[in-house]
């Protein structure tokens, strides 16, 4: 009788215990993983930093899961002015020209397409966006100066050298107006 009083009156201190050392465990696991940016952002961006990541869904089917890396100082009402990388992981197979034409039609969505400029960005993203598979990884970065830099699994695809195409092209993550406001509020790591 007296051997279970003492493992009665002992229970709390093995539950405390026990509490501490997952707690230490949970905190070792995330100081260890503090997300580590693409080696192919090194070559662009000055300290890159994980802004935020989110998934895009389509009638509730994983499409890609995405995740913006920035510069510290980076502002996302103007986003157009920075430096910057999207990195989309995909879930589903598509062809280059499908996310090439879809890609304009959301620009045109967002009425940002200069008059004039539809057919040349179309040939210009049919040109640069390739056919993607599940695991596979684009990285589209944004210099504000230069245009647009596209890798694909971590190597130089294609640059294409339109400033205005390259604000216009992230703008359909990054705008106000994106038909994705939740991915966008997740990638610029305002919750949601």
């Amino acid at each position: 009788m007296l051997l279970s009083k003492v493992r009665l009156h002992a229970w709390p201190q093995v539950l405390i215990t026990l509490c501490l050392v997952w707690l230490c465990a949970c905190a070792d696991v995330q100081a260890s993983s503090s997300p580590v940016p693409p080696a192919e952002l090194a070559r662009e961006l000055e300290k890159p930093v994980l802004a935020g990541s989110g998934r895009l869904r389509w009638l509730g089917i994983p499409v890609y899961d995405a995740s913006l890396w920035t510069e510290p100082l980076f502002v996302p009402e103007r986003f157009g002015a920075h430096a910057f990388a999207l990195e989309i992981r995909y879930a589903r197979s598509i062809s280059g020209s499908i996310l090439a034409d879809a890609s304009l039609k959301q620009m045109q969505a967002l009425d940002l397409v200069p008059s004039g400029r539809h057919a040349a960005w179309l040939q210009a993203l049919t040109g640069a966006l390739p056919d993607v598979k599940p695991g596979d990884r684009l990285t589209g970065m944004h210099l504000p100066d230069k245009g647009l830099r596209l890798y694909f699994n971590g190597q130089l695809h294609k640059a294409i050298d339109d400033p205005l195409l390259s604000q216009t092209f992230f703008a359909i993550w990054l705008s106000p107006a994106t038909q994705e406001p939740r991915l966008r509020a997740q990638l610029l790591g305002l919750g949601t």
